[in-house]
């Protein structure tokens, strides 16, 4: 770009279109920068994007005399850490309702069976938890039973979380396999 701050001059005093010689300039420059931090692709182009809307709303409190792609990699470095803590908590968020779902079904076919209208259902449950390990017993009666987090379950039982979901889910597999009328004996 031939002249930064006459290009500067000219968006801040209405001409959008001088805005895009600032983006052409500088894209590839900031999707380098995202690529490298943001650890989904697809949402390189987002972060990028956003950062140059971001540039353009504050643009008018750029110091002239300040470098204008570090300026620019500071407001990509706080979109990328918004993104970031969006994600986690949208990721926390899809967990802990995978989880209530699951729970949700479990207590409500228990609940079903107690209440005698499918006692074959808690006859092969009670069958199938039998069949577990004395381990996958203790996961299923602390998550289910006494409806312990998963985070309280791994520090009781002195394993990491990751161990801790990665059992469980293990576990519902092997009991949803056995609980199917034809895997009964």
């Amino acid at each position: 770009m031939n002249d930064l701050h006459e290009t500067l001059r000219r968006v801040l005093s209405g001409d959008r279109e001088a805005y895009s010689d600032i983006v052409a300039e500088h894209q590839d420059m900031l999707l380098a920068y995202a690529a490298f931090r943001v650890p989904d692709a697809a949402l390189v182009d987002e972060v990028v994007q956003q950062t140059f809307i971001r540039a353009y709303e504050q643009l008018a409190e750029f110091e002239p005399d300040k470098d204008f792609g570090v300026w620019l990699r500071a407001i990509c470095r706080f979109m990328i850490l918004a993104e970031l803590k969006r994600a986690t908590r949208d990721r926390e968020n899809r967990e802990g309702y995978r989880e209530h779902l699951q729970l949700t079904l479990l207590q409500a076919a228990l609940g079903r069976a107690e209440s005698g209208p499918d006692e074959d259902l808690l006859r092969r449950l009670k069958s199938c938890l039998g069949k577990l390990q004395e381990t996958s017993r203790t996961l299923v009666s602390h998550r289910y039973q006494q409806l312990l987090r998963v985070d309280e379950i791994a520090r009781r039982m002195g394993q990491s979380l990751s161990w801790v979901a990665t059992t469980l889910f293990r576990v519902r597999e092997t009991l949803r396999k056995c609980m199917t009328p034809e895997a009964q004996p």
